[in-house]
């Protein structure tokens, strides 16, 4: 190439080839062999070899880096629901509003749930006052009352005892006809009766009421009160809190709005935290490790270097749609910013992310990625085998293979028969067959040379050839 280059700027050379070329191209004027050699650069017959430049090919430790793009995430998002049906009177939140775990999103209307609550309340005040009275038992007053009433009722049954005595006595002298000792013995049996249930009226009394009457008042005043916490909880699920702290990604309703039980309200995402979900291929699965940190890009306006870790592999790719590639999470810690009194976060959900994997070192044979030459059956290389009879040139021979991990500039290469120290083709090897004879271009500094004007290649140097 180098004396290529000289004669290129020498016009000597020059006008001898326009002449050169308008003899052949005259139909009067014949082109002999030895011109044609004389202008290819080399004798008679002799074919020009095909130019080519070669790299050695190494063997080292390499870690597997693999780079993907995915998108942020949070780590949590809930699509807040409303607890209950009714009328939205109450929305106190915006979208890009941060909320604190607990604060108010909104409330339905409350007026019939209140109504409800309030009479609860009263029956269960009853209820409380019904079983407190059966457990302080009878009053002395009613005590009293009872005894009194009994002692009444034995002092008539006394008198009544008495009075059938005389008539029995008058009835056997046939002083009194037998309606009289009836009517008699019958009011003497109403005394003893009267007697008898105002006796057991008054034990009932003075022992208070049974402990089955208290357990039955308990449980009714119970029941109440449970119905009472029912209503209050149907109350609180009319009035939306947050879950937990994050920012309001969307609204989804509006005062004024009907809503059902289950209706959405808000997209809340929790933000303290950011995962980078990127698909990685199941071929390069192997090299990603739970825990391990992982270099992340992102273009923002305020930092666009990351450090995460792996957290999560998902074990299932989107293969029914023909995708081979499996989620990986890398979780990061977030940082906000202030901007016109507002906290906000760096990371947004959304974001592009360029995530860089290290897998662990491996011994890899590399060549430089200029030696693939890819076609529709794979990829291949061509290796250079030098001639001792001839320096500076060769043989080439293709060799198919499987290509690996990438490393800087250079690539894995998988073939049995490629070892280190060969040589590969790395400029030139797109027109190059196999077995094909190829000459080594000059060293640059040498081509450098010749275009400055310095020394021309010799003959018996690569790619040189007569003046």
């Amino acid at each position: 190439m180098s004396s290529l280059i000289a004669r290129a700027i020498n016009p000597g050379f020059r006008i001898a080839s326009l002449l050169l070329f308008a003899a052949c191209a005259s139909p009067m004027v014949g082109c002999s062999d030895s011109q044609q050699a004389a202008a290819g650069g080399g004798p008679a017959g002799e074919e020009r070899l095909p130019l080519i430049r070669v790299a050695v090919v190494e063997q080292q430790m390499v870690s597997p880096q693999i780079t993907v793009v995915g998108s942020v995430i949070p780590t949590r998002t809930s699509i807040v629901a409303s607890g209950a049906s009714g009328l939205v009177e109450e929305f106190h939140v915006e979208e890009g509003d941060f909320v604190k775990e607990g604060q108010t999103l909104s409330a339905l209307r409350m007026l019939s749930t209140d109504l409800g609550i309030a009479e609860a309340k009263a029956v269960l005040r009853e209820r409380e006052d019904e079983l407190r009275k059966l457990q302080q038992g009878s009053r002395p007053e009613e005590i009293a009352e009872a005894l009194a009433k009994l002692k009444a009722a034995e002092a008539l049954e006394l008198s009544t005892n008495s009075k059938l005595k005389r008539t029995q006595l008058l009835f056997e002298r046939n002083a009194v006809n037998q309606d009289e000792m009836d009517v008699a013995a019958e009011r003497a049996e109403a005394a003893k009766q009267a007697v008898l249930a105002l006796k057991s009226a008054y034990e009932l009394v003075e022992a208070g009421p049974r402990e089955e009457d208290i357990a039955q008042a308990e449980a009714r005043r119970d029941a109440q009160k449970e119905q009472v916490a029912y209503l209050e909880a149907e109350k609180d699920k009319r009035i939306t809190l947050a879950p937990f702290n994050g920012y309001i990604v969307k609204e989804q309703t509006f005062v004024g709005e009907w809503l059902s039980q289950g209706d959405p309200i808000i997209t809340l995402a929790y933000l303290d935290e950011v995962d980078v979900v990127v698909n990685v291929d199941q071929r390069e699965l192997e090299h990603i490790r739970l825990g391990e940190s992982a270099s992340i890009k992102v273009l923002t306006g305020n930092r666009t270097e990351w450090t995460g870790r792996v957290s999560s592999i998902v074990p299932r790719s989107d293969w029914e749609t023909g995708s081979r590639g499996f989620p990986v999470k890398v979780r990061l810690d977030n940082e906000f910013v202030e901007h016109e009194g507002q906290t906000l976060p760096v990371l947004k959900e959304g974001m592009m992310a360029e995530v860089t994997f290290l897998g662990e070192p491996t011994e890899a044979v590399l060549i430089p990625k200029d030696a693939l030459v890819r076609s529709t059956r794979g990829s291949s290389i061509f290796v250079f085998e030098s001639e001792e009879a001839a320096p500076g040139t060769g043989v080439v021979n293709q060799l198919p293979i499987t290509t690996g991990i990438s490393h800087e500039s250079s690539i894995q290469a998988i073939h049995p028969d490629l070892k280190p120290e060969m040589l590969v083709v790395v400029e030139g090897a797109e027109r190059l067959r196999p077995f094909q004879k190829v000459q080594l271009m000059p060293a640059a500094s040498d081509a450098e040379q010749s275009a400055a004007g310095g020394e021309t290649p010799g003959p018996d140097s690569p790619g040189g050839g007569e003046n």
